[in-house]
């Protein structure tokens, strides 16, 4: 599966809107790693990355993007 730069964003959006504070948001495990992968994916400028080259927490991350509807953010 690859995923594409909005989905990235989508999943670093779907965090913030969990997280209670933008301290929480901040010192997340998965929020953090959703930065570094967004970084580098516009750093290399690349449309999206492969799920074979993330790491634990990257696929941590990006799992919100299948565990909520689309919108649906539970606080």
């Amino acid at each position: 599966m690859n995923f594409a730069i909005s989905d990235i964003e989508a999943a670093i959006e779907g965090w913030r809107m969990r997280s209670s504070s933008d301290e929480e948001f901040a010192a997340s495990t998965e929020a953090r790693a959703l930065a570094r992968l967004y970084g580098a994916v516009i750093v290399h400028g690349c449309e999206g990355v492969p799920d074979a080259v993330l790491d634990d927490a990257q696929r941590d991350g990006l799992r919100i993007l299948s565990a909520d509807p689309p919108g649906e953010f539970p606080q």
